[in-house]
């Protein structure tokens, strides 16, 4: 007869319910290059359509939280990478204005901290050359 082995379970082992969990949380993740479309949509010199204010708005507070999590993994220690991470955090927590003049103001401030933070990341070697 030969004695049977037995593996412990161990407490560290990922259940299903949290890969399913990781698994939707990579699906909803956009790339870096949808990120720029996203910066290209608040900065372009012809303002979005009112029904998309809201939608771009949202993308892109989403766009900020990624990239200012992005400068705290890499532990940035540069100065401007920490006032930019600063400033998308202000953003991300702003409601949008009622005025379409607002809306539209607010969407260039998102994307241009966002544009800049991206290209500072990329300077600082944070994450890679992106498009």
């Amino acid at each position: 007869m030969h004695p049977t082995l037995t593996v412990p379970a161990r407490d560290d082992q990922t259940d299903i319910e949290t890969l399913e969990r990781l698994a939707t949380a990579l699906r909803k993740m956009r790339t870096l290059s949808e990120v720029l479309d996203d910066i290209g949509d608040a900065l372009d010199p012809q303002p979005p359509a009112a029904a998309e204010v809201e939608d771009i708005h949202e993308r892109l507070r989403s766009d900020l939280e990624r990239l200012a999590a992005i400068a705290t993994a890499a532990e940035a220690k540069d100065l401007e990478v920490l006032r930019l991470t600063a400033r998308a955090v202000e953003l991300q927590a702003m409601k949008l204005p009622e005025d379409d003049r607002g809306r539209v103001a607010h969407l260039r401030r998102q994307g241009a901290v966002a544009n800049d933070l991206l290209e500072r990341l990329t300077a600082t070697r944070a994450i890679k050359q992106v498009a």
